[in-house]
């Protein structure tokens, strides 16, 4: 399944950028998910580097889901969490990530997502955050529901990410 997610921000490139980049964010997203109600009980950074304008980081997700009946004898909650690692080019505005979620090795050969994270300058003081990707569960007669499933908790995440950037972008 491919997907694409725009945001527009009544708020300039690099003020969005900073709020993008900030050590602050996990924080300031795992509180706005909260609020939201959204079903990820946890985000945690487990690895942050920012240096030459290139950010490197591993977020970690911990989700609070009802799993399907049908599903309860295959998913624990530990199957529940993944970790996003992110790359972020301060100089081109844009990055890629991809997920790897919290199962056994040989399970991860059924479950890919992977894709770009990029800033655009809109003109008068706006901007939009453009994400797309690709995400794949390779699995028989359940597939695009599970896509769907997947998919849907992924959009409310991108959608809290903008509203705490949002919050976080302030003009000095």
């Amino acid at each position: 399944m491919h997907f694409e997610i725009a945001h527009e921000f009544d708020i300039p490139r690099d003020a969005l950028e900073l709020a993008v980049i900030s050590p602050h964010l996990v924080d300031k997203l795992g509180a706005k998910v909260r609020e939201l109600g959204i079903g990820i009980d946890t985000i945690r950074e487990r690895a942050r580097s920012l240096k030459d304008g290139v950010l490197e980081r591993v977020w970690h997700y911990q989700a609070n889901i009802r799993i399907p009946q049908f599903a309860r004898p295959y998913v624990t909650r530990e199957m529940c969490a993944w970790d996003e690692q992110s790359v972020y080019q301060m100089s081109k505005h844009h990055g890629r990530w991809s997920i790897t979620p919290n199962v056994k090795p040989e399970w991860r050969k059924y479950f890919s997502a992977a894709g770009t994270y990029a800033l655009e300058e809109l003109g008068d003081g706006r901007s939009r955050r453009v994400i797309k990707g690709d995400l794949e569960l390779r699995v028989r007669v359940v597939r695009a529901m599970a896509e769907r499933l997947v998919f849907s908790e992924v959009k409310k995440a991108f959608e809290a990410e903008a509203a705490t950037l949002r919050d976080m972008a302030t003009l000095i």
